[in-house]
């Protein structure tokens, strides 16, 4: 059958049947992730917006993650996720935290998935060539960020974030293939 073929085209066909059986090369993952809670919200738990502590943490936000050695180790963010607002209100405090540092960082506020689509965003980030390498930042409600550090590959699984913790960040850096966590502290505790 093979000798039906003129021999420049099963040359051809031959030479490139290796890389067509070769697998798409790894995407590499972001060098860290930056991952944060909103800030506090009011006492009124019909309010989906930040308190005046959260609007000055929010602003708090923007010097820590552009100045703070640990965080700008690979750059600056490329990217700013937050959840995506439901027609309830949640989501809008995400958003709020992140907007003064998307503005000083001229990125927009990327709001793809709700807060229950932790899987979806860590599957966006970690699959996404334009982050690889990079610093991207993500802020989700504290109900969901263990499940999201757990979807971007840190095992074990964080503990459950406490309802009245604002000032923590999770670090999520990939060395080897694998997701390690280192934990920090930024504004007024």
């Amino acid at each position: 059958m093979l000798s039906m073929w003129p021999n420049a085209v099963l040359s051809v066909a031959l030479a490139t049947f290796p890389t067509l059986m070769q697998q798409a090369p790894p995407v590499v993952p972001p060098a860290q992730i930056i991952l944060i809670r909103h800030a506090e919200k009011p006492s009124d738990p019909k309010n989906p917006h930040l308190s005046k502590a959260g609007v000055m943490r929010a602003r708090q936000l923007v010097s820590f993650i552009t100045t703070d050695p640990a965080m700008t180790r690979f750059g600056l963010p490329v990217a700013v996720f937050a959840t995506k607002t439901t027609k309830g209100g949640n989501g809008q405090r995400t958003q709020e935290t992140v907007a003064p540092l998307a503005r000083a960082l001229g990125l927009p506020v990327l709001t793809p998935f709700l807060n229950k689509d932790y899987a979806a965003v860590a599957k966006l980030i970690l699959g996404d060539p334009d982050y690889a390498g990079k610093n991207v930042l993500v802020c989700w409600n504290h109900e969901e960020i263990p499940q999201l550090a757990a979807a971007l590959g840190v095992t074990p699984k964080p503990p459950k974030w406490k309802g009245n913790v604002y000032d923590v960040v999770y670090v999520i850096s990939y060395h080897g293939g694998k997701a390690s966590l280192a934990t920090f502290r930024y504004g007024p505790k």
